[in-house]
């Protein structure tokens, strides 16, 4: 039966369930006209819990986006010695097309470091981890998931590799190179555009993720 979706989904497509900023792991076991079935979500081995007619929140990642949606609860059940959750068939709240990224605007903790300009940087591995002990404390302007603004009281080119430590909440660290400069507005300090290099994909769907949980946390706010 072909079912027309606003999201793209498949079995065995894992998706992420957002409830109280803890995100639980499912695996979807399968789609019908009567709903999506998907495995009980677990987050270190705890199941996520919550009644039917809840509404939920999950990320789908596809090869082109990744998807925000929201479904409600219908029930549980167990096939094959599985537990499932159905869910309504889901709707989409937000999609952010891998190559158009969201810019959010935030001012966040950051650390980075300028890395020496007589080299090429091609991801983290060619970066020496003694470099790691040299981070500077500064803050962000925004970020997206291709790249990240900050703050520095240092002069920068444009193409020099800088590495930097974020916290999405888990700290990551990335190689970045810079694409452009601006004055700040605080004396002898520059904002510093910079874009990911080399990044791993589970990397930046955790800034995706993260970014959609500020966006939420405001609309909530909003409300």
């Amino acid at each position: 039966m072909n079912l027309k979706l606003s999201v793209d989904l498949k079995i065995n497509q894992q998706i992420e369930i957002i409830d109280d900023e803890i995100t639980y792991k499912s695996i979807v076991q399968d789609i019908n006209k009567d709903g999506l079935f998907i495995s009980y979500p677990i987050h270190h081995n705890k199941p996520l819990l919550i009644h039917s007619g809840s509404v939920i929140e999950f990320f789908i990642t596809t090869e082109k986006d990744i998807v925000k949606c929201k479904s409600i609860v219908l029930g549980k059940k167990k096939e094959e010695n599985i537990n499932l959750l159905v869910l309504s068939l889901p709707e989409v709240i937000e999609r952010v097309q891998r190559r158009e990224y969201f810019r959010l605007p935030i001012t966040m903790p950051i650390k980075y470091y300028g890395l020496p300009k007589d080299r090429f940087y091609k991801s983290l591995r060619d970066v020496p981890s003694g470099y790691f002990s040299r981070l500077i404390n500064s803050v962000s302007v925004d970020i997206s998931g291709g790249g990240i603004k900050i703050i520095t009281n240092e002069i920068h080119n444009q193409g020099d590799y800088i590495i930097i430590s974020i916290n999405v909440p888990q700290e990551i660290n990335i190689l970045c190179s810079v694409v452009r400069i601006e004055q700040s507005e605080e004396k002898n300090k520059y904002k510093l555009a910079l874009k990911y290099e080399g990044i791993e994909e589970k990397t930046r769907d955790k800034i995706i993720q993260f970014i959609f949980n500020k966006l939420r946390e405001q609309s909530k706010l909003l409300r």
